[in-house]
């Protein structure tokens, strides 16, 4: 497969390259190439007035496989201030990850400029990029290679939020220009990770969901997250986390957790 990408367009198929491998599975995605690719389909959609995403909701509902994919899009509602759009993928006949999109009008508003919130400085990533520590038993997957990828202070410990900053190094979608809203989504998905405190030799985490608000578009290339993770006895929990460029903060990102034992290798 090309590396010179995230996807390749096939026709009305979106080809994964091994690019958009997750950490679980070899053959299948990360959830920020699925959030990123979602992202995309939903800025395809035409409005009938100047909008932006204000809310990506994503799920998984199986694992994303590394196979040409099948797209889907449905404007559910439009206006003059507020569109509400359906972007799907799907493997055949399957659907394998949907999101809803919540877009609204964007328009200069006089008097709002004292209530817009000061950037909050999260700090930038160190120069030189040297490539990421991962703790023991943890599989290097080829989306954290197609990135410029910096833990500034390592995996934090229960509670604490855990800073992890990144940036593509390579187009998302081949011949086609990354948007900062894509770049914003497929960074996102981080927040399940930023601040996890688990030893991934004993177990796997997953979240089969994702949603980010989005307070404005981003700019530049690097795309900031500090997360938090909570988690219960049960084997669920939540991941918060705070969405920044080289400015300050852009949006928040949420998403469920599901934590199990990791089975033994080769099971």
């Amino acid at each position: 497969m090309s590396d010179a990408a995230v996807f390749l367009r096939d026709g009305d198929r979106i080809v994964p390259t091994e690019l958009s491998q997750g950490p679980w599975n070899p053959q299948a995605q990360h959830g920020g190439a699925v959030a990123g690719l979602l992202m995309h389909l939903v800025e395809a959609c035409e409005a009938p007035v100047p909008m932006r995403v204000a809310r990506l909701s994503v799920d998984m509902l199986r694992e994303v496989p590394l196979r040409p994919l099948g797209t889907r899009t449905r404007v559910v509602r439009t206006g003059k201030r507020i569109q509400l759009v359906d972007a799907v993928l799907h493997d055949g006949d399957a659907e394998v990850a949907r999101a809803t999109a919540r877009q609204v009008r964007t328009e200069r508003v006089a008097g709002l400029e004292r209530w817009v919130s000061a950037p909050v400085p999260l700090g930038v990533p160190p120069e030189g990029h040297p490539p990421p520590e991962f703790r023991k038993g943890w599989r290097l997957p080829g989306y954290v290679r197609a990135m410029d990828f910096v833990r500034p202070g390592g995996p934090p410990s229960l509670g604490e939020v855990g800073v992890i900053w990144s940036r593509l190094r390579v187009p998302f979608l081949a011949g086609e220009e990354t948007s900062p809203l894509v770049r914003l989504a497929a960074a996102a998905d981080f927040a399940s990770g930023a601040g996890s405190p688990l030893d991934f030799e004993r177990f796997v985490s997953i979240n089969p969901d994702l949603t980010i608000h989005v307070e404005r578009e981003p700019r530049g290339e690097w795309v900031g997250v500090a997360g938090q993770t909570e988690l219960a006895v049960d084997g669920t929990g939540q991941s918060i986390g705070d969405l920044y460029d080289l400015e300050g903060r852009t949006g928040r990102a949420q998403a469920s957790l599901y934590v199990a034992p990791r089975p033994p290798s080769g099971a």
